[in-house]
């Protein structure tokens, strides 16, 4: 369940309102920061998937078929066609001739796209169904299958729900695959924090200047602001709520408040889902936890985890400042970024440091683009290390085709335990092929532009990949250019 989802995405709007940060407050050269455009022309990166397995061999039993499979989008999928969406809208809305005034039209279309991203919160592919779509691929991959309710538009609706899950399915997700079921109740969380990172990566390698802060900024807040209600148990009057209106078991929400059923599950994973009790109709199980069933060890960790979610909002591209000049060295200009992260995982937290760095050289078309990630990761009262590293789209032959190659290292709580001290050592990597079909590949990309990644992880949590098991990924689609 998506909650508060209003008033956090309102509260980033004000704060976005203040006017944008200029490169010469930081005495860089605006053009060095803000277009790029002397380097190389602006574009439209689009990405349209096709293909994720073998997440959706399972989605595909889970509905019933190979054209229902694409209703129960995977991680990659629903992040990337979400992405696609706030990157259209904003391009166009930057399209249209606000005023003749250069400096007014400038913030008509600022607040054009704020707009906008208000009005996403209900729409489909908006950063709600995303959220959303991250809870149900955890569901689809165990063959559950569910219904997103921001199809049903739900226009100033604060709590939108997961529902059409039985209880038997619940207690067996709870009760067989229990770090599935703890990182079904932070998926959502991680989703929209995904959503950041792709989006983040892609203005600082693509130089899209598409004013992306609000919906950066509002997936940050509205992760901390979820985890303060739970924290501080502002959303059990919801629950009643809730419980007072679902009278059959359909109609339920799959958890309730996302971070008290995670932090409950932390804590007691030994509890079968029956235990919780009878649903206070008297008809199924009572999903939904309250504050007074935390105790106080899982309310300190929970006011713990919204502390550190503020960690998502530490970057100098939530603020629209994409590109910090590291100089010329020989013969190729240096930008750098950096953001933190926080993300809920099944056995606690991972913090995570990530620094980019782009290299232009003379004709400026084919950079090298690098980023490295230092992961943290945290059970109950032990930490654990990882190094992530990739390389973006570096060209091949002319650049005909694109290579991108990323990497994992990491040292996880064994067996996913919350309060183990013992690491089970783990990894992945993957490789990125797309074929550009410009007629001038040395130029840059053409405008349609096919691509498949393979990759292989082992045992562990991995943002953005549902399976928490040894198994192989394998992604198709088309980039396009425009």
């Amino acid at each position: 369940m998506q909650n508060r989802l209003f008033a956090a995405t309102l509260f980033s709007a004000l704060l976005m309102s203040v006017p944008p940060l200029r490169a010469q407050d930081f005495g860089v050269a605006p053009q060095e920061v803000q277009g790029w455009a002397y380097v190389a022309p602006r574009r439209l990166y689009l990405d349209l998937p096709l293909l994720e397995m073998p997440y959706q061999q399972q989605a595909m039993v889970t509905t019933g078929g190979w054209m229902p499979s694409y209703m129960n989008p995977g991680m990659g999928f629903s992040t990337t066609l979400s992405n696609d969406l706030y990157l259209v809208a904003h391009w166009g809305l930057q399209q249209i001739p606000y005023s003749s005034d250069a400096r007014r039209s400038r913030t008509y279309t600022r607040w054009a796209i704020y707009g906008f991203d208000l009005v996403s919160t209900w729409l489909p592919l908006g950063y709600a169904w995303l959220h959303e779509e991250y809870h149900r691929s955890v569901m689809t991959w165990r063959g559950v299958n569910s219904f997103n309710e921001v199809l049903l538009f739900k226009v100033g609706s604060t709590v939108i729900s997961v529902s059409r899950e039985t209880d038997e399915e619940m207690a067996m997700l709870c009760d067989t695959y229990h770090p599935d079921f703890l990182r079904l109740m932070a998926a959502g969380h991680e989703g929209q924090t995904q959503q950041n990172v792709r989006m983040q990566r892609n203005d600082f390698f693509y130089h899209q200047r598409l004013d992306n802060e609000l919906i950066l900024l509002n997936n940050a807040l509205n992760n901390t602001a979820y985890l303060a209600t739970c924290a501080f148990g502002l959303g059990d009057e919801d629950v009643e709520a809730m419980n007072a209106v679902e009278t059959d078991v359909a109609s339920r929400d799959f958890t309730g408040m996302d971070m008290m059923a995670w932090a409950y599950g932390l804590f007691h994973p030994d509890e079968r889902y029956a235990d919780r009790g009878t649903h206070p109709t008297g008809v199924g199980i009572n999903r939904y936890i309250v504050t007074d069933q935390l105790g106080e060890e899982a309310v300190a960790y929970l006011r713990r985890q919204t502390a550190l979610d503020l960690l998502n909002c530490v970057s100098p591209l939530m603020v629209g400042f994409s590109h910090i000049n590291l100089g010329l060295h020989g013969n190729r200009q240096y930008y750098g970024n950096f953001a933190l992260r926080h993300y809920l995982t099944p056995f606690g937290d991972d913090n995570c440091a990530e620094l980019l760095l782009q290299a232009v050289g003379a004709n400026g078309n084919w950079p090298l683009n690098v980023y490295t990630v230092l992961h943290n990761y945290n059970n109950y009262h032990h930490h654990f290390g990882g190094l992530e590293a990739g390389v973006v789209d570096a060209p091949l032959w002319g650049g005909r085709l694109l290579v991108g190659v990323t990497g994992q290292l990491w040292w996880q709580p064994e067996a996913m335990s919350f309060f183990t001290e013992t690491s089970a050592v783990g990894g992945s990597a993957a490789f990125r092929l797309t074929l550009n079909t410009a007629r001038c590949p040395s130029a840059g990309p053409g405008r349609c532009n096919p691509y498949i990644e393979a990759g292989y992880k082992s045992a562990g949590w991995q943002a953005g990949i549902v399976t928490l098991e040894q198994d192989y990924t394998l992604m198709a689609g088309i980039l396009w250019s425009l």
